[in-house]
């Protein structure tokens, strides 16, 4: 599935719409983040069912500051509108799934520790 640019004009519809989301806050000369793309393409190949979605804060300037995005790349991870997790940094395609995972089974980390 191809990865959807957000604006902040469109950005509260492709949440609403989806039953789960992943957005990507990226930068136009953060190297992570172009590090990270390629990882996130191949992710949102992987997991149809999810929406995969980029924000470029270097325009979108609102959107970042209404999700306090002070480091990029910077993700957040909603089910059915509401935000579920949140992640920052560069990130790999396993450890994209590993982020993902813990939205798509909240409470996880809690009973692996038990």
């Amino acid at each position: 599935m191809a990865v959807i640019e957000a604006t902040t004009e469109n950005f509260d519809e492709l949440i609403r719409t989806a039953e789960y989301a992943v957005v990507d806050f990226y930068g136009d000369h953060c190297g992570a983040c172009e590090a990270t793309a390629p990882h996130y393409r191949e992710v949102s190949d992987d997991m149809a069912f999810i929406r995969f979605i980029k924000v470029n804060t270097s325009v979108e300037r609102k959107l970042a500051k209404r999700f306090h995005i002070f480091g990029i790349p910077a993700f957040r991870y909603f089910y059915k509108g509401e935000l579920m997790h949140e992640s920052v940094g560069g990130m790999d395609t396993r450890m994209l799934h590993e982020q993902i995972a813990k939205m798509l089974y909240p409470g996880m980390d809690e009973m692996i520790e038990k």
